[in-house]
């Protein structure tokens, strides 16, 4: 792969990372770095990693109703892990190699629902036991997401969509860019997932991107204003989305 290829997906992995507040370290990018240049194998990579900690990733114990350690707030995980800073640290290495694996080759097959489950179960299945699977319990940040039992005949709406949108191919740039605000704002609202849905909607949309012939680069975007956009496209409002995203993407040279 070309340094400028290499960087500009670095580039989107670190965006990715840091939005969601998983900050990459010097490590994490040469690390990636590495698997993006092929350097590395990308099992090798997580192999290093749980070596460097220790880790088995075979600590598994009952699962719980809210999927969570008795009397914490942190998620079961292979790792039997209660100390969430420490988890926070691995999952920030091996989900940002895990990225790199999906980024540095494209997508053949259809963008559907079950690949964006299948990307939630690469970028997680080394972590937690519940990767790609879909979420029985309700989630309300500052909106309310698609109650769980309506998760999948929702899913078949938008992706049908999607599919008779020809996963947004052969579409000029306003054309492409209304429609994947659009469809980002979905799926970000049908939110499937326990854990992670942001990140794996923003793989799957730039992989998405990626095939239609376009790139999303966030350097014209920041925090906040992507927050805001975000929040906005969750009550209806895709402007906000559409002019970040008319800074963003870009032809995919």
């Amino acid at each position: 792969m070309k340094e400028r290829s290499i960087r500009r997906l670095l580039d989107y992995i670190y965006f990715v990372q840091e939005t969601e507040a998983y900050h990459m370290n010097e490590e994490a990018e040469e690390l990636v770095y590495d698997v993006l240049d092929g350097k590395v194998e990308p099992d090798e990579a997580v192999s290093r990693i749980l070596d460097a900690y220790g880790l088995t990733g075979d600590a598994l114990m009952t699962d719980t109703e809210d999927h969570l350690y008795p009397g914490t707030d942190v998620l079961i995980n292979l790792f039997g892990l209660t100390d969430q800073e420490l988890l926070d640290e691995i999952e920030t290495l091996i989900v940002s190699v895990r990225m790199a694996e999906l980024l540095k080759t494209e997508h053949e097959g259809a963008f559907d629902f079950e690949y964006l489950c299948e990307i939630h179960h690469r970028l997680f299945s080394d972590i937690y036991p519940f990767s790609g699977s879909l979420r029985e319990t309700a989630v309300t940040q500052k909106t309310v997401f698609c109650f769980p039992q309506f998760i999948e005949s929702t899913a078949e709406e938008i992706f049908t969509r999607l599919r008779q949108e020809r996963y947004l191919r052969k579409q000029d740039f306003d054309t492409f860019v209304d429609n994947l605000a659009y469809f980002m704002a979905e799926v970000h609202a049908l939110h499937p997932f326990l854990e992670g849905n942001t990140r794996v909607l923003r793989i799957f949309f730039q992989q998405l991107s990626h095939r239609a012939g376009w790139h999303i680069n966030p350097s014209q975007t920041d925090d906040a204003r992507l927050l805001e956009a975000d929040i906005a496209a969750l009550d209806g409002d895709y402007q906000p989305l559409i002019s970040l995203l008319h800074l963003a993407v870009e032809p995919l040279t």
